[in-house]
């Protein structure tokens, strides 16, 4: 299994990539969520850092970018559940390989007060 995931891992596109290859095709916003991947529970110290708080159960936290119509441009690499989305992007840099290629992004709530520019999300009332 080890091997089928190196496999995936190594033909996928890398993030500047991916969004080089959006800009290219003229788009101009890309869609951005995170989603939470239940795992079983761990055992022993390992077993906190996939806890989500928020969901109130283990797993993995993976970030998406989807064009316009929802396909699938590029995901990040698992990270643990206490991960929250906005601190992924950070890690992943996000906000400047979007600025870098000019796009912009459009996510949730989630993503509030990451970055203004590059990344539109809802107002709350």
């Amino acid at each position: 299994m080890r091997d089928v995931v190196d496999l995936l891992a190594a033909r996928a596109p890398r993030l500047d990539r991916a969004l080089k290859k959006m800009a290219r095709t003229g788009g101009g916003i890309v869609l951005l969520d995170g989603s939470l991947i239940r795992t079983r529970r761990r055992t022993g110290a390992a077993n906190r850092k996939n806890y989500s708080g928020k969901s109130k159960c283990h797993g993995l936290l993976v970030t998406a970018l989807t064009d316009d119509r929802g396909r699938l441009l590029w995901v990040s690499a698992a990270r643990p559940g206490r991960t929250s989305e906005i601190t992924a992007c950070r890690r992943d840099h996000l906000t400047a390989h979007l600025r870098a290629t000019g796009l912009g992004a459009i996510a949730d709530l989630g993503f509030i007060g990451l970055d203004d520019h590059a990344i539109r999300t809802p107002t709350q009332p």
